[in-house]
C-alpha cells in the first residue's frame, strides 16, 4: 500500500480491532451509479468535485475499488450483510434488481454490520435509497412496512422505498409511508396484467415510473429535492446523537436516472444532468461532512464513500464518468464494478493512494473491525478486514481475489491482476441479450489488468494454465451456497497475479 506509516506508538493504540476507547463514528457514503472516473481526484477536469476530491486529500483513495456487483441491489445487500448477493436464491440478489414490491431481501436473522454494531452500543441509521424490499411476502404501503430496515439492524430509516425511477414515489420513515392519507391509499403493482384491472398508472410525482400506482398523492416527493431532503435528515441524525456513537448508512440517488437536479445545479456542469446531479451529489456530502466539522466529529468519524455500480453513460461532452475503463453498469467490463473508493480518518489513517484491491463487500468487516467488534465466523463471511491496511500495516494480508456479477447474473473472477471472464458474449451484461444467440460458442477471457486496464487484450489462447486455474477458482467459490458459506480465508496467490505490491 502506497502510504506513510502511522508512527509504531499510534499503532499500537489500535490493532484490529480497535480498542473500545478508540471506537470512531462512521458514516458510509454508498452512491447511486457514479463512475471511477466522476470526480476530479479520480482524474475528472470537466466536473467540479470539491468535497470528494477533500476526502480523498485527507483520506486514502484506492484506485482498484469495486462493487460487488454491476448494478445496484446485489450491492447493497453486500454492503449490509458483507455476503456475496448470490449466494442467496431471491430475485433481485443472483439477477436484475429488486423492485418497489419486493419483500425484504435480508433474511432478519443474518448477521449484519449494523446489527453487529448496533449490539455493540452504535445508533444505526440508514438514510437514502433501500432498494432492498420491505416485508415478509411483498409491502403493504399503508400499513406497517415490516420487516424491513429496522429489522436488520438499523435503529431508524428514512427514505426511498426502492429507484427513484420506480413506484411508489414515496418516502418511507421507519415502518410507515411519510404523509400518506388514508383516504387515497396506495396501490402499486409490477405486473402489468393487474395494473390494467386495477386501473393504475404509470404516472407518478410529474413523470413516468416503473411500475403502475395509484393513490399515495400527499405523501409524493419532489425529484428536484430529493437530495436536499435526505441531507438535511444525515445532518439531523448527527445533531441529535453527537453524544453517541453512531452509524450512518447514507445512500444519495444522486447519479441514478432520470437524472433531475435541484434549479440551483441545473446547467452548472454545462454537461448535461447526470452530471449537473454529479456536482449536486458533491454539494450534498460538503454539507453532511460541513456538519461534522460544525460537531466537532471530523476527526474520530471513519467515513467511507463509495458508489453501488459503475456509471450508466460513458461520455458526456468529454467527461468519461468511467474514467479509462471500457464498460457500464450491469456489465462485466471493468466499467461496470470499478468505482470510486476513499476512506477517511482523522485521528487514525493518514492520506495516501493506495493501488489495493478492495470492494463494498469488504465495508462491514472494516467498520466493525474499527468499532472494535468481532463477528463470528458465520457473520460477514465474504467480507475482507481492510483496516490493518489502511492503518499502515507492512505486513497486513490483502484481498487477492473478489467476484463481481453482471446485472444478469454472470461472474467474472479477479485474481491479483487478473481478470477472468468465462463467456465474453455475455460481458454486456443487460446489453448482452442484444448479441448473443443461443448457438454461440463459449468465449472465454483472461486479461491482465496491470498491463491492460482497457481489456482489450485477451490471454486466454496464451495462458492456458491460467485460465483453467481461474475457472477452477470461480467455480469452487460460486458453488458454495448461503448455508455452507466458507470461512473468511488469507490470500493465496497466483504467480504473476498476487495483487500485493
Amino acid at each position: 500500500m502506497q502510504l506513510r506509516l502511522l508512527p509504531i506508538a499510534v499503532l499500537a493504540l489500535c490493532g484490529s480491532p480497535c480498542s473500545a476507547t478508540e471506537k470512531p463514528n462512521i458514516l458510509v457514503i454508498l452512491a447511486d451509479d457514479v463512475g471511477w472516473g466522476d470526480a476530479g481526484c479520480y482524474g475528472a477536469t470537466k466536473v467540479r468535485t470539491p468535497n470528494i476530491d477533500r476526502l480523498a486529500r485527507e483520506g486514502i483513495r484506492f484506485e482498484d475499488g469495486h462493487a460487488s456487483a454491476a448494478v445496484c441491489t446485489p450491492t447493497r445487500y453486500s454492503l449490509i450483510t458483507g455476503q456475496y448477493s448470490w449466494r442467496k436464491n431471491a430475485v433481485g440478489l443472483n439477477k436484475g434488481v429488486a423492485t418497489g414490491m419486493s419483500p425484504l431481501l435480508i433474511p432478519t436473522q443474518t448477521g449484519t454490520a449494523p446489527g453487529l454494531l448496533k449490539r455493540a452500543g452504535y445508533k444505526t441509521a440508514a438514510i437514502g435509497k433501500w432498494h432492498l424490499g420491505f416485508g415478509l411476502a411483498e409491502p403493504d404501503y399503508n400499513g406497517d412496512l415490516r420487516p424491513g430496515p429496522l429489522e436488520v439492524g438499523f435503529d431508524t430509516f428514512f427514505g426511498l422505498p426502492a429507484t427513484n425511477d420506480r413506484m411508489p414515489t414515496v418516502f418511507v420513515r421507519d415502518h410507515r409511508v411519510q404523509g400518506l392519507d388514508p383516504n387515497d391509499p396506495i396501490r402499486c403493482s409490477y405486473d402489468q396484467s393487474v395494473a390494467k384491472k386495477q386501473g393504475l398508472g404509470a404516472w407518478a410525482a410529474g413523470r413516468s415510473r416503473i411500475g403502475w400506482a395509484s393513490g399515495g398523492k400527499s405523501a409524493w416527493w419532489k425529484d428536484t429535492e430529493i437530495a436536499d431532503t435526505l441531507k438535511r435528515e444525515c445532518v439531523g441524525f448527527f445533531e441529535r446523537n453527537k453524544n453517541n456513537r453512531f452509524f450512518l448508512l447514507y445512500t444519495p440517488h444522486n447519479v441514478h436516472a432520470p437524472a433531475i437536479p435541484h434549479p440551483r445545479f441545473a446547467g452548472t456542469s454545462g454537461l448535461g444532468n447526470r452530471a449537473d446531479m454529479l456536482q449536486e451529489l458533491d454539494a450534498c456530502i460538503g454539507e453532511v461532512l460541513g456538519a461534522l466539522d460544525r460537531l466537532n466529529l471530523t476527526k474520530n468519524t471513519l467515513v467511507i464513500y463509495t458508489s453501488d455500480n459503475g456509471a450508466y453513460a460513458t461520455d458526456e461532452k468529454g467527461h468519461k464518468p468511467n474514467g479509462p475503463f471500457r464498460g457500464k453498469k450491469s456489465q462485466l467490463w471493468e466499467g461496470g464494478h470499478r468505482v470510486p473508493f476513499i476512506v477517511r480518518w482523522p485521528d487514525r489513517i493518514n492520506p495516501g493512494v493506495s493501488g489495493d484491491l478492495v470492494s463494498t463487500i469488504d465495508v462491514p468487516a472494516t467498520i466493525c473491525a474499527a468499532a472494535g467488534v468481532v463477528p463470528s465466523n458465520a457473520d460477514l463471511s465474504d467480507s475482507f478486514n481492510l483496516l490493518p491496511a489502511m492503518l499502515g500495516d507492512k505486513n497486513a494480508t490483502r484481498r487477492d481475489q473478489l467476484v463481481v456479477m453482471s446485472g444478469n447474473g454472470h461472474f467474472a473472477l479477479r485474481f491479483g491482476n487478473l481478470k477472468y471472464i468465462p463467456d465474453l458474449s455475455v460481458a454486456d451484461g443487460w446489453e448482452a441479450g442484444k448479441k448473443k444467440k443461443q448457438t454461440n460458442a463459449r468465449q472465454p477471457a483472461l486479461f491482465d489488468l496491470k498491463k491492460d486496464p482497457g481489456e482489450s487484450n485477451n490471454l486466454a489462447a496464451e495462458q492456458p494454465d491460467k485460465l483453467a486455474h481461474l475457472a477452477s477458482r470461480l467455480k469452487e467459490i460460486t458453488t458454495v451456497n448461503e448455508r455452507n458459506a466458507p470461512p473468511r480465508r488469507q490470500p493465496d496467490n497466483l504467480q504473476n497475479g498476487s495483487g500485493k505490491k
